[in-house]
């Protein structure tokens, strides 16, 4: 590693993909009542499925990543597809989130996007991605200020929905989310910066060992693609 700025290239992923295989499945919503409704879930069920969900997510946002699910109030559990065009699916575990609460954003930004145009535009569900089901990665990348745009390259089916995940769930229309992601990653420069003048050896282990540690911390997807840049 040369004595220069450790500078990394512009590309970088959000919204990392879920294995809901990884965690059981919320025992109320096994076995459960064909007639049985998402609304009649007394506050445990709907907390057993609360605290499976942030075990999934490692305890941040299905859609930006950001920290949330500590108090019952920082999020929602969030079905993928509408509760009130999919009755079937109300108590299905493989349409169930967790979203953070941001009125702009994420899971409320969707419930928006209805009657509204531009942004709040009605969208079609199968064009969104669906982090337990489609790899983000494919469709989403974000430079290095934080700003997320679809992934060059893609065909036209896979850049109409890459553009219309941002556009419903508002990740490119947070000024919040914008910095947060730029300073997730900015945390990491001046160390690297001074670690770039102390041998290839030693950056890289640093490198390494920041992105095994980055598990269920805001962000991780976001800091972890950012740092294998350096080493890339």
């Amino acid at each position: 590693m040369s004595s220069s700025k450790a500078t990394p290239n512009s590309k970088s992923e959000l919204m990392h993909r879920l294995n809901r295989d990884c965690v059981p499945k919320p025992e109320c919503l096994c076995n459960i009542d064909a007639e049985r409704t998402y609304s009649q879930l007394r506050g445990d069920e709907k907390e057993q499925i609360r605290q499976q969900l942030l075990v999934l997510q490692g305890g941040c946002c299905a859609y930006c990543e950001r920290r949330t699910g500590s108090d019952r109030d920082d999020g929602h559990i969030e079905h993928f597809r509408k509760q009130a065009d999919h009755a079937d699916l109300t108590l299905d575990w493989n349409n169930l989130f967790w979203s953070c609460n941001d009125e702009k954003t994420c899971g409320k930004k969707k419930d928006k996007c209805e009657k509204g145009i531009g942004r709040f535009a009605k969208f079609v569900e199968d064009d969104l991605v669906n982090p337990c089901l489609d790899e983000p990665e494919s469709f989403l990348h974000f430079v290095s200020d934080g700003d997320v745009r679809p992934r060059e390259g893609l065909n036209e089916t896979d850049l109409r929905r890459a553009a219309e995940t941002i556009r419903v769930f508002g990740l490119d229309s947070s000024s919040y989310l914008k910095k947060a992601r730029h300073d997730a990653m900015n945390a990491y420069i001046d160390i690297l910066n001074s670690l770039s003048a102390e041998g290839s050896s030693l950056f890289r282990s640093f490198v390494e060992a920041s992105i095994s540690n980055l598990r269920d911390k805001p962000h991780s997807t976001a800091v972890r693609h950012f740092l294998k840049n350096f080493i890339s």
